[in-house]
């Protein structure tokens, strides 16, 4: 009975509707990394937003947020609003070879599993159970955005260093804009995350709607202690590289050429 529930057209068509509209924009974008010409940018930033648009639809419909179907429905939500803030406002399309086919395949799987609730309506839970779940939800994504963020660095640093402008060079931001959208990424995902945890372990202990066995506090607080101090060495590890770059070039600048060749 659920599980009709849960897929009533007003649920299901919306998630199906994203479903192809996601799958479509991560054609879109692997398309220039397989010899095809690129898409026009207004249709690799508009077809990801008519999926979210839809997307919001079947999620706001959803009876109940509970559940690992709803989770994952709501993680690749989110992970396609960040491909899209991270296109509109870095032009960092690239984000999208890894979001794109992670939050197609994220909400495939959850329609196989079934969006049918796992615990009580969302009027029963309370507003405050609703924004752990949506504030830890986030969280993890922006660290998703982070992780993405620092491979696409990495493969970008790695076609300079060997000297291979292909289509990896052509395509990927450059570093600085990388390095930019991973720091506000760690920056804004962990305040999102710790936040998250707290609101978890307020309805845990403080006697919230959310029962004990519900609550995302102590998976949200292991995720937290695990990759919460990561954030701290790149921070360090990026002022001393811009140091090292800057010292670098600053002496290049300053050197002499030999007398022999001076003009």
């Amino acid at each position: 009975m659920r599980g009709a529930v849960a897929f009533r057209p007003v649920v299901l068509v919306p998630h199906l509707i994203a479903l192809g509209l996601y799958a479509l924009a991560t054609t879109l974008v692997l398309a220039p990394f397989a010899g095809l010409r690129p898409a026009p940018r207004a249709l690799t930033l508009g077809v990801p937003l008519f999926g979210i648009a839809a997307h919001v639809i079947g999620v706001a419909r959803l009876p109940s947020f509970l559940g690992v179907a709803p989770t994952l429905s709501m993680l690749a939500l989110f992970l396609v609003v960040l491909q899209a803030a991270s296109e509109g406002l870095f032009r960092a399309s690239a984000v999208g070879v890894f979001t794109g086919p992670l939050a197609t395949g994220l909400l495939g799987l959850a329609l196989l599993i079934g969006l049918a609730p796992e615990g009580p309506p969302a009027s029963e839970r309370g507003a405050w159970s609703i924004l752990h779940i949506t504030v830890s939800v986030l969280g993890l994504a922006m660290l998703a955005l982070a992780f993405i963020a620092a491979a696409l660095y990495l493969l970008q640093f790695r076609e300079l260093k060997a000297k291979r402008f292909g289509p990896v060079f052509r395509l990927f931001p450059p570093l600085e804009r990388l390095d930019q959208l991973n720091h506000l990424a760690l920056v804004l995902g962990f305040p999102t995350v710790t936040l998250g945890v707290l609101l978890g372990f307020g309805l845990r202990y403080a006697g919230g709607v959310c029962s004990p066995g519900r609550s995302w506090a102590g998976p949200w607080g292991y995720g937290w202690s695990a990759t919460g101090p990561a954030g701290a060495p790149r921070s360090r590890a990026s002022r001393a590289s811009r140091r090292c770059c800057s010292c670098t070039s600053r002496s290049s600048s300053r050197r002499r050429a030999p007398s022999g060749f001076s003009r």
